[in-house]
């Protein structure tokens, strides 16, 4: 799974779906044998919770806002 990433494509990558900018949809080349199942599984733990952190950032605050606005 995965496919090398053209360099120029990087830049896109906030803006655009993976679908658009690899080949296959998926970010990044995966070499099968590379990792234990253990360090594939702490990998993926890493990534998503790195990944629901960065993305719900300021999440707390904008949902009070919103609440705040509904209810005035």
């Amino acid at each position: 799974m995965g496919s090398d990433i053209p360099s120029e494509n990087r830049a896109f990558a906030d803006f655009m779906g993976w679908d658009k900018l690899t080949e296959d949809g998926c970010w990044g080349k995966f070499e099968e044998g590379s990792y234990s199942d253990h360090e594939l599984s702490e990998k993926g733990k890493l990534f998503w919770e790195t990944f629901i952190s960065k993305r719900s950032e300021g999440l707390k605050q904008l949902l009070e806002e919103a609440y705040r606005r509904k209810m005035m």
